[in-house]
């Protein structure tokens, strides 16, 4: 069995395209898919004058949209770190497939409502409304603990010693406990905004983000995202670093990200925006 190292899936990043399809199809149709979708949404709010809670109603599909791309597009970068006979088993299958059909029936839900000019979250109007938001929940679930069973096959096959890999962990790691947390916080609650009028409008370009009292979103999203940011501070490290020294920067830095998310968190149940 094969196992790619981490220097070679780096010195390939981005290379060809049509390795990453073939490292993993589903996930690179899907990736192209919902980048369409969100190029449709964003079109869909220059003509559409509707508006929820202060801003279009397409807002909400292009950046769920956009969101999912983007983890689908981290995973197929992932995926590389396997063996292909790994990525080819019967339970990698299953998680690949799961993961794209939960997405994309959450995707079809949001976008649906986003047409009709209803909210997808915290609608609870009718029985139909309430069951769909409890079956999102599971689902947004679902996609962050396929997370750690990507990054336990990664740990499988390479060495925490390597700082790209151990960064790849740990931001799936953080992604699956803040992005999770907060996630499940935010779902449990009324609405989205912390001691602040319940519309998004004025809120900080493309996010929304409230800038009048506390938004939940802020913290949400800078949980899910460590799976990118990481990685991507690890990329950036200097190559004359030895990798103890590259593996110590990876875990001070990781701390620090927690720290930061966790420290949006408390301004949002604060009633403090994130940016006044």
């Amino acid at each position: 069995m094969t196992v790619p190292s981490s220097a070679s899936v780096n010195a390939s990043a981005l290379r060809d395209w049509r390795e990453y399809r073939r490292a993993g199809p589903l996930w690179f149709d899907a990736t192209i898919g919902l980048l369409v979708l969100s190029a449709i949404c964003l079109a869909a709010a220059g003509f559409d004058q509707r508006l929820l809670n202060g801003v279009s109603t397409w807002a909400k599909p292009f950046k769920f949209s956009l969101s999912l791309a983007v983890y689908f597009a981290t995973l197929l970068v992932f995926f590389r770190f396997l063996p292909v006979e790994q990525r080819q088993t019967k339970s990698a299958r299953f998680m690949v497939r799961s993961l794209v059909w939960v997405a994309l029936l959450e995707m079809a839900y949001i976008a649906i409502q986003g047409g009709l000019g209803e909210a997808s979250h915290y609608n609870l109007a009718t029985p139909f409304h309430s069951a769909m938001y409890s079956l999102m929940g599971a689902g947004a679930t679902w996609l962050v603990l396929g997370l750690l069973w990507l990054g336990w096959l990664i740990t499988k096959n390479h060495s925490l010693g390597e700082p790209m890999v151990l960064a790849i962990v740990v931001g799936l790691g953080l992604t699956c406990v803040l992005g999770g947390g907060f996630g499940s916080y935010l779902g449990g609650q009324t609405g989205h905004l912390v001691n602040e009028a319940t519309i998004d409008a004025h809120g900080i370009w493309l996010f929304n983000w409230s800038t009048g009292g506390g938004d939940l979103r802020v913290a949400h999203f800078f949980g899910m995202h460590a799976m990118q940011i990481i990685p991507l501070f690890a990329l950036v490290l200097p190559a004359r670093l030895s990798a103890r020294v590259a593996c110590a920067s990876v875990v001070a830095f990781s701390a620090a990200y927690a720290g930061f998310s966790a420290h949006t968190f408390v301004q949002a149940i604060q009633g403090q925006p994130f940016i006044g």
